[in-house]
């Protein structure tokens, strides 16, 4: 009887695990062309969650917290980078690339650092972070989440956690002038 007990409990311990959410994914990449070191304000983009603003707001506060603890302003005036960000609704290969430690990159600023394309297949609900150069207009870091909408402790600020994941691949301060 015992033993009986014994394996009903491993095997609901297994059914559990195998219930369970998966992992975050989070990875991110950025842009040889960025300039790193001139960066020190920000604003958005317009959400473009038309059927969300609470969504809209929850995302863009989480956002301007880590972008502040950055030690970036926000600026409604001539901001050096405007932040987008995306929910897509469905899954959708996205194309990565392997590159030197951001950190380290924009120290040496080494003109024949290479990068490794790679392919991911992410999945709905994957979340899209991007930096982008105001004068330029190009994306010069994208940080994503994806497995996200498998959480079922879904709740209105689960996304400071998601967004501060992101940024946890962004460890660069705004410059002082």
């Amino acid at each position: 009887m015992k033993t009986c007990i014994g394996v009903l409990f491993v095997l609901a311990i297994v059914a559990m695990a195998g219930c369970s959410p998966s992992r975050l994914f989070v990875e991110h990449d950025y842009s040889y062309e960025g300039h790193f070191k001139n960066y020190e304000s920000f604003n958005f983009l317009e959400c473009e969650f038309v059927d969300s603003t609470l969504l809209c707001s929850d995302i863009q506060d989480a956002i301007r917290h880590q972008m502040e603890a950055r030690g970036y302003r926000v600026s409604n005036r001539s901001p050096n980078l405007l932040i987008s960000y995306n929910i897509f609704r469905s899954d959708l290969r996205f194309r990565g690339y392997q590159q030197p430690v951001i950190k380290d990159w924009v120290v040496r600023e080494d003109d024949d650092a290479t990068y490794k394309r790679i392919d991911y297949n992410l999945d709905e609900g994957t979340l899209m972070i991007s930096l982008i150069d105001a004068e330029s207009y190009q994306v010069i870091w994208k940080g994503y989440a994806s497995k996200m909408m498998r959480n079922p402790n879904f709740k209105n600020n689960y996304f400071k956690g998601i967004v501060r994941s992101i940024f946890d691949q962004y460890p660069l301060m705004a410059t002082a002038r």
